[in-house]
């Protein structure tokens, strides 16, 4: 081999290396981007629609109807009456209280999922994250509730909960063993400190709600794209780099001598 072909094998997988390092927006999936929560963002939505001066039922229509078979799948036939019967009437405080009682029921059913899968690390640990985004979103209405002072407490409750899950770590190193009792501990404060604040206004609280039992925590986080590296493939691309690059350098060496 001569040092060109040797240099433009180098260059080859120094590339493949870029491509497994960086990561790739095609093809590459998880479950669900764990920043974001589509109950809690389409409520958002459509309370910022109904709060103008002058509230836009079309489009808070549009958005509820985008996601209303997925909350019937979820929650029941129930739930989805009640909300149906709220934007017939077009009674905004109905509507928004009851969407509030819709976040405190993706509450419970994050909570109870990852609970269920909580040895699976991964999954366990976005499913907890979209809990988490659905508790943001409540949050600011805790104001003048009995949780109003207790923003902190649960913010904790989170990040105990999390460090319940332990850790994997990456190929052994940061491994952190589970605490299964300080993840339950710590979701069962949350989720009894906000559930009894938003009923639904027909009276229907999460655990009336309709949770499949039979299924699977990962069926209920969508998978979404996002940025995820393999990181065997990494160390095993550097590996490879840095051999070629020692075979290049000793040619050289042994060219010069």
């Amino acid at each position: 081999m001569n040092l060109l072909k040797v240099r433009m094998l180098i260059a080859l997988v120094s590339a493949l290396l870029l491509a497994g390092i960086f990561p790739a927006s095609a093809g590459a999936y998880s479950y669900g981007n764990a920043n974001t929560e589509a109950v809690a963002e389409t409520f958002k939505l459509i309370a910022s629609k109904l709060s103008a001066d002058s509230p836009d039922w079309t489009a808070a229509n549009a958005a509820y109807a985008e996601l209303r078979s997925e909350l019937d799948s979820h929650f029941g036939k129930d739930v989805t009456k009640e909300m149906d019967d709220a934007f017939a009437a077009k009674d905004k405080d109905r509507v928004l209280k009851d969407w509030k009682g819709v976040l405190v029921l993706n509450l419970d059913r994050r909570f109870t999922y990852a609970e269920q899968g909580f040895n699976n690390y991964s999954d366990a640990k976005l499913l907890l994250a979209k809990a988490r985004a659905t508790y943001e979103t409540l949050k600011p209405y805790l104001s003048g509730t009995p949780a109003e002072g207790k923003q902190e407490e649960l913010d904790q409750a989170f990040d105990k909960a999390l460090e319940g899950l332990g850790n994997p770590g990456l190929l052994g190193v940061g491994k952190k063993e589970p605490n299964p009792d300080l993840f339950k501990q710590n979701i069962k404060l949350i989720y009894d400190t906000v559930a009894p604040l938003f009923p639904m206004a027909n009276g229907i609280t999460a655990g009336e709600a309709s949770l499949d039992p039979a299924a699977s925590p990962a069926a209920h986080a969508p998978m979404e794209e996002t940025n995820k590296t393999n990181g065997t493939v990494t160390i095993a691309a550097i590996i490879v780099v840095l051999a070629l690059a020692g075979l290049l350098f000793w040619r050289m060496r042994r060219r010069k001598s």
